[in-house]
């Protein structure tokens, strides 16, 4: 039987798909592009946006018209927050809620023997735990995703992800420890931490995310560890220690400002002010002027003015961010913010991102550029003509000419000259 995924949204759903992936291939499965003919497509959605739903259900569709007629299994935020919709659309067979995916193939072999379509979505509210799923292992890539921490209880207004994910469960230490060293042993150069509210790990286990590197960094190998989005509030001084006095760590940190209005940040409900993130980042930049920040940012929030936009340039552009992720806010049905007035109009939306756009990627390059004439590690991935490409701990993408074969390697790069974002170097003798 062959079974074909296809994912929407965030690195946590990717991260699920292969989690998802190992399940089937466990069990006989062969995994086969989402292009390809299957028995079995599983569309791992996202509600994040309207544009995330539109999507999903395009995908659904897609999938749904594929002859001979095959199963079809909608997973993920769109089947837990709509699963009567998700349901509804023709050809669905299976919709499974996010509890309930440790039993997806046993759903889908039922399905194959009495053929009834089914929806199973509980109140993933409930759930107190964490839920097993097992960390893809494949060793064809580079880096690996390791997610310890699902759900969030932050509620900010514009935000269905608590609906969606439940709250804050963590992977329990040990486990974590565990599944972090048959990484390291599986021979992947670079381990990405992540979860929903990453920040939040441990809080429901008396513990830490500090306590959790503390762990990992015991094991001995040869790797590195990239810490997915950190919120502004998760930075204490034990964490950021480790973070910035420990060469295993990659320095690179994506912490989301989503306005650089406090007047809006205050509506949206983040708990910080711009003084408070200001104070964080000088700090960071501090021990490290070269260490990347990322951010993200939504324009459009209802209520955000002309003054706060401006605002939020100038703040944009004074933080000097790596790189932004620009969102347009997109109101989600079971949240405050879609209830609330002063809705910013489609094209202002759109005039706004073109701006944060055109100062991210300024931003972006100047960061790039201070490092010409500085020598940077980079995770080499794929081979482009005449040499190789991969990434450095800071986050950027490098480039090299060589004859050598760099695959999977960790290598100083002595950076020349940048192209855009991308840094181009050599390898020193």
């Amino acid at each position: 039987m062959k079974v074909a995924f296809h994912t929407l949204g965030c690195k946590v759903n990717q991260n699920d798909t292969e989690s998802l992936a190992s399940m089937f291939r466990e069990r006989g499965y062969t995994i086969v592009s989402f292009e390809q003919t299957a028995d079995v497509y599983i569309i791992n959605t996202c509600s994040v946006t309207n544009l995330g739903e539109r999507k999903s259900r395009q995908s659904i569709r897609r999938a749904t018209k594929v002859k001979p007629t095959p199963i079809v299994v909608v997973t993920g935020c769109y089947a837990q927050t709509a699963p009567g919709e998700a349901a509804g659309i023709p050809g669905v067979n299976l919709v499974v809620g996010m509890a309930e995916r440790p039993r997806l193939v046993d759903l889908v072999e039922e399905y194959r023997k009495n053929r009834q379509n089914k929806v199973e979505v509980g109140d993933i509210g409930l759930e107190k735990s964490w839920i097993k799923l097992p960390v893809s292992k494949f060793t064809e890539r580079t880096r690996s995703t390791l997610k310890v921490q699902e759900g969030c209880d932050q509620f900010c207004s514009y935000c269905i992800v608590p609906l969606a994910r439940g709250g804050i469960r963590s992977m329990p230490l040990m486990e974590a420890v565990k599944e972090f060293k048959s990484l390291v042993e599986n021979g992947y150069r670079e381990i990405v931490l992540t979860g929903i509210h990453l920040g939040a790990y441990g809080k429901d286990l008396g513990l830490s995310l500090a306590d959790l590197l503390k762990e990992l960094l015991k094991i001995p190998g040869d790797y590195r560890i990239r810490l997915g989005s950190l919120e502004p509030n998760d930075f204490d001084r034990n964490l950021l220690g480790i973070i910035l006095n420990n060469a295993r760590i990659c320095q690179h940190l994506h912490i989301p400002l989503q306005s650089g209005s406090d007047h809006i940040l205050k509506l949206m409900n983040r708990r910080y002010t711009l003084a408070d993130y200001s104070g964080l980042l000088k700090q960071i930049r501090a021990a490290n002027p070269l260490l990347a920040v990322g951010t993200d940012l939504i324009v459009g929030f209802p209520g955000e003015t002309e003054a706060d936009f401006a605002a939020t340039l100038e703040f944009i552009e004074e933080q000097a961010f790596s790189r932004v992720h620009v969102f347009r806010f997109s109101p989600r049905k079971g949240t405050p913010a879609a209830t609330f007035k002063g809705r910013v109009a489609g094209p202002v939306m759109e005039e706004r991102s073109r701006k944060v756009q055109a100062v991210a990627f300024r931003t972006g390059r100047e960061f790039a550029r201070q490092f010409v004439g500085k020598r940077v590690e980079t995770l080499f991935e794929e081979k482009i003509a005449g040499g190789w490409t991969g990434l450095s701990g800071e986050y950027l993408r490098t480039e090299v000419l060589t004859g050598l074969d760099l695959k999977n390697t960790v290598r100083e790069v002595l950076i020349t000259g940048i192209s855009g974002h991308i840094l181009k170097g050599n390898l020193p003798h």
